[in-house]
């Protein structure tokens, strides 16, 4: 299939206001809450009045029903301006919200997925415990069956939005001996319920505005009404709102790719050296160029498969065997690729500045700091490998 994309009239009219509204409501408070490492209520507050919280959601749950697209246009110009509102987004939307509206009831929807869009709750995902990482199916959250319901019991780690979430989509086992293929089943969690508790936050190099958090569960007790897609299939519900959060992943690299090349850009033409702009010499311009071709071959990647999502639709049961198989190694190469050369960009961007980009404090230095998670969470770069790999090994290029 032919890489291939353009954006309508709508979306870009939608970049535009995103921009504006990201260069009025959150760049200036940035550097702040870096420094303070605080949670930005306030402007995520103001985004969730917006509606960019429910981006990628139809208009008949909540959302503004722009599809992937424009859901990775938002986060590509969040990218821009900081990351850590980018991860709050993303663990919200594409791990949070994608589940509900792929396997949730119209019920479950009702309840969990409107106010969620909508802004009025605020969702987080959860999958990592101390022992399980990158084993993804060696979950050891015990749900065993309680009445007509189960009871929750065990520790999550590394839980973006945990602290502040009103909902965790949690995957928890129902037959540890079965693993991912019968014994994890996903669960919508309240952290209201009896016996849930959030423990520890963690300390980071970067994306200081988001919380990361340790969840505590002693036999928390949940309906029935609460098991997401059917029991024993929440590794499916998991890798498909992680399919959807690589490729977003994907933009929100290529924002914060965009931004430290035109900061790159403009310094070297104002800082002189040997009497000419450092722009000049060639071995700056070699930089830039292959900074700008990466972002140019990110940016055919990502939306094709954000417009491939979006043909596809959000119903599981509609995909073909080889539909899946495309989007999941897409998925993977996107992530993988947009991580690493977010990371290889905005480090020669900071080389570029010199010693200004060292300093603690300026826009360069943070991204620095922000970008080097991505090659970890929503699955490592050596997993994206494996998948690739498999599936190239299994059905050919």
């Amino acid at each position: 299939m032919a890489i291939e994309f353009s954006f309508t009239a709508d979306q870009e009219a939608f970049r535009d206001a995103v921009r504006a509204f990201l260069a009025k409501e959150v760049a200036p408070i940035v550097a702040e809450m870096d420094e303070k490492e605080e949670f930005p209520t306030a402007t995520v507050r103001r985004m969730q009045e917006e509606g960019y919280f429910g981006v990628p959601i139809p208009e008949e749950y909540g959302g503004l029903g722009l599809g992937k697209v424009g859901y990775c246009l938002f986060l590509e110009e969040l990218g821009k301006v900081d990351a850590s509102h980018g991860t709050i987004v993303g663990a919200h939307t594409s791990l949070g919200t994608t589940p509900l509206l792929s396997y949730g009831t119209e019920e479950q929807k009702k309840r969990w997925l409107v106010p969620a869009a909508k802004g009025e709750k605020l969702l987080a995902f959860s999958l990592t415990e101390p022992g399980s990482g990158s084993d993804s199916g060696a979950v050891h959250t015990v749900a065993e069956k309680h009445g007509d319901g189960f009871s929750i019991t065990g520790n999550k780690i590394y839980v973006s939005n945990g602290r502040e979430a009103d909902t965790i989509v949690l995957m928890a086992a129902n037959n540890v001996s079965l693993g991912p293929n019968g014994g994890v089943t996903a669960f919508l969690v309240d952290t209201d319920l009896p016996g849930f508790k959030v423990g520890r936050c963690e300390k980071k190099m970067g994306l200081h505005g988001t919380s990361t958090a340790e969840l505590i569960l002693d036999h928390v007790e949940v309906g029935p009404d609460r098991v997401l897609g059917e029991v024993g299939k929440g590794f499916h519900v998991a890798m498909t709102a992680l399919d959807v959060g690589r490729v977003s992943l994907g933009a929100a690299s290529l924002g914060g790719m965009l931004a430290a090349t035109q900061q790159a850009v403009e310094f070297s033409k104002n800082r002189t050296q040997f009497g000419l702009p450092i722009s000049e010499y060639e071995a700056i311009q070699f930089k830039i160029a292959d900074m700008a071709m990466r972002i140019s071959a990110l940016r055919y990647l990502v939306y094709h498969a954000a417009a491939r999502q979006d043909r596809m639709g959000p119903d599981p049961k509609s995909w073909s065997r080889l539909e899946r198989y495309d989007k999941t190694r897409e998925a993977a190469t996107v992530k993988c690729l947009a991580s690493e050369w977010a990371s290889e960009v905005i480090d020669e961007a900071l080389q570029i500045h010199g010693g200004l980009g060292y300093i603690r404090g300026t826009p360069i230095e943070r991204a620095y700091r922000d970008a080097r998670i991505s090659e970890i969470f929503e699955g490592t770069n050596e997993i994206q490998r494996l998948v690739v790999s498999r599936d190239v090994l299994g059905r050919g290029l």
